[in-house]
């Protein structure tokens, strides 16, 4: 499991406490750490000290968003067959490493949803409180708080029940923040496009383009390996693609256009 963290530790917290609750243990943990700053590494290390799964901190200086460079160093560093990818402001339910091993499938990416949650969930959630039980009945918290799409705190575990679903779910595409996939299958690819040096695009969007390319399929996934979302401003445009001078969007309709799967800008600078 890939953690994406940049400060904001407390939240990091709550992921660990949830991982603790894991109904299965059968996991690593990488934290991906894009330059979080001295007081955030101490925080970490002393995370990384209770922790009775095995945890690495994988660290480099802050010079501006390089989630794509540090990814790519995590999957590097992780030592499991199968990653999951979640970001540090997403907590897990009790039943994530579970359902995404469930979800495995070779030449597959299981691209997974998120709960957002409102302002005043984001703002009262604590590490103590998760731990005692906060995220039960999630369901019902969004409903009565009127939440826009709450039943994706709904977890179905048939199969059936969730191909059903699907008929009546809008469709969506890989989010960084919560997908699985197969190490040799990323590696295909190259991991991560390190070119991108902003968020938006890059992590998600250009990756399940160029797996396309390869063969690697993108099954999206509802009701299932669910995670908590914080409310938080977007630091990014909406129209980024239709912004043809964003970086982001050169670099994407390049690879693109050229129908790239393995990129050069990845893990392997050899080529």
């Amino acid at each position: 499991m890939i953690i994406a963290v940049y400060n904001h530790i407390e939240w990091l917290d709550m992921i660990f406490r949830m991982l603790e609750k894991q109904s299965s243990k059968e996991f690593e943990v990488i934290i991906a750490d894009d330059g979080s700053n001295e007081q955030s590494v101490a925080y970490i290390q002393r995370l990384i000290k209770r922790a009775s799964f095995p945890v690495q901190h994988v660290w480099h200086e802050d010079k501006g968003w390089r989630k794509n460079i540090i990814l790519n160093k995590a999957v590097v560093a992780s030592k499991a067959p199968y990653l999951v990818f979640i970001d540090g402001d997403c907590i897990p339910d009790c039943h994530f490493i579970s359902d995404h091993l469930m979800l495995r499938q070779k030449g597959v990416v299981a691209a997974c949803r998120r709960v957002q949650l409102s302002q005043r969930m984001t703002d009262e959630i604590t590490p103590e409180k998760v731990e005692k039980g906060y995220l039960h009945y999630m369901f019902a918290r969004l409903m009565l708080a009127g939440i826009h799409d709450c039943r994706r705190a709904i977890r179905i575990a048939n199969p059936i029940g969730r191909k059903i679903l699907k008929f009546f779910s809008r469709r969506g595409g890989l989010l960084g923040c919560n997908f699985g996939i197969y190490k040799e299958d990323l590696l295909r690819v190259n991991g991560f496009d390190e070119r991108y040096l902003a968020a938006a695009v890059g992590e998600d969007t250009d990756l399940e383009m160029r797996l396309a390319q390869e063969g690697v399929i993108t099954e999206k996934e509802s009701y299932i390996c669910r995670v908590y979302h914080r409310m938080h401003e977007r630091n990014y445009p909406d129209n980024i693609f239709s912004d043809s001078k964003h970086t982001n969007t050169v670099i994407y309709l390049e690879n693109k256009r050229n129908a790239v799967g393995y990129t050069p800008f990845g893990i392997n600078k050899n080529v």
